[in-house]
């Protein structure tokens, strides 16, 4: 005997905030629920290239009967395990754990361009020999018995991609994609859900690598980055800010360096003198020095093996072992 399956539990309601997120994570749920049954709606397949693009090109991919119906089943179940989730509104200090699936206003980030353009846009045809380039989107359009559509899945796509297990495969005939082998690779895993105006999700990293930086990251890596580097010597200061707010890796990390901005001992050491103390006593860390001018500053390289270095300096990164008396990198800290 299994034991029974444990209720989904949507937002505690406390504050009138928490009571509108509960009500919120509800009526998501709610519109998930239409699709977990496969027999209550059809499919289309479609690609989309040049999606981070103001144009792009969305080509419709008809499907035979065998893969539409395996892939009625996918979505379904893609729908399912976010319904069954706990819901919770997307913030970038939060992190999901393996239960929780993460929900934003569809308006508020870069895929709603993009979901108009597949919901309204005018379709291509998909032709032998039709070519994308490495990084693609697939459209799992949601339509009800009476022609509605009432979700879209999204997941990356390229046709390079090496087959891996627990994967639905498609071929194109000429007329149709049918269930078979490679080109078309389609991940079981549907990561990015669109229901309503809401866009549920199973983590943000799973929505950015698609479409870059979901709403408040950049907000807040921006103020991150003022408070922090925007106040240090930094050759290339200006540079380094704008590379860090087209990459939500570096966003991320700079959401990390936030976290302790709250310790007044953190604060404290995140100055010149201390950072010029820490480098000068630690020759083993690389992090370049302009050292031009009277006083030496901190520099930014944009090369693949520095860009980093600077998020890495101010999240402590780098630490020493009192045991071993090694010196270590690390990105997940515990402090003991």
């Amino acid at each position: 005997m299994t034991a029974a399956r444990p209720l989904p539990v949507d937002e505690p309601a406390g504050d009138p905030a928490r009571h509108q997120d509960g009500a919120v994570a509800s009526a998501v749920r709610e519109l998930l629920g239409a699709v977990v049954d496969p027999d209550r709606f059809d499919v289309q397949l479609l690609a989309v290239a040049d999606h981070r693009s103001a144009s792009p090109l969305v080509y419709d991919l008809p499907l035979g009967a065998e893969l539409a119906a395996e892939l009625r089943a996918v979505c379904a179940g893609g729908a399912a395990e976010a319904a069954e989730a706990e819901l919770r509104r997307h913030h970038p200090d939060f992190h999901p754990a393996p239960h929780q699936w993460l929900y934003t206003p569809l308006a508020d980030g870069p895929l709603a361009a993009l979901d108009a353009a597949v919901t309204t846009q005018g379709r291509l045809q998909y032709g032998r020999g039709q070519r994308f380039g490495r990084q693609n989107v697939l459209v799992f359009v949601l339509v009800d018995h009476r022609g509605e559509i009432v979700a879209r899945m999204y997941q990356g796509f390229s046709q390079d991609k090496a087959l891996q297990r627990k994967r639905v495969f498609g071929v194109w005939s000429g007329e149709r994609w049918d269930s078979m082998a490679e080109p078309l690779v389609i991940d079981r895993a549907l990561r990015v859900v669109v229901v309503g105006d809401w866009v549920v999700l199973q983590s943000a990293r799973a929505y950015e690598s698609l479409f870059g930086a979901l709403p408040g990251l950049a907000e807040q890596a921006a103020q991150t980055f003022d408070r922090t580097l925007g106040r240090l010597e930094v050759v290339g200061v200006e540079q380094l800010r704008e590379t860090c707010l087209a990459d939500p890796r570096m966003m991320h990390k700079l959401a990390a360096v936030q976290d302790k901005l709250d310790s007044p001992q953190y604060a404290d050491s995140i100055t010149m003198p201390r950072l010029l103390t820490f480098l000068a006593d630690n020759p083993h860390i690389d992090v370049p020095l302009d050292r031009s001018g009277a006083e030496p500053r901190l520099q930014y390289d944009a090369s693949p093996q520095h860009r980093w270095q600077l998020l890495k300096l101010l999240d402590d990164d780098y630490l020493h072992s009192q045991l071993t008396e090694r010196n270590y990198e690390a990105t997940s800290k515990t402090e003991v």
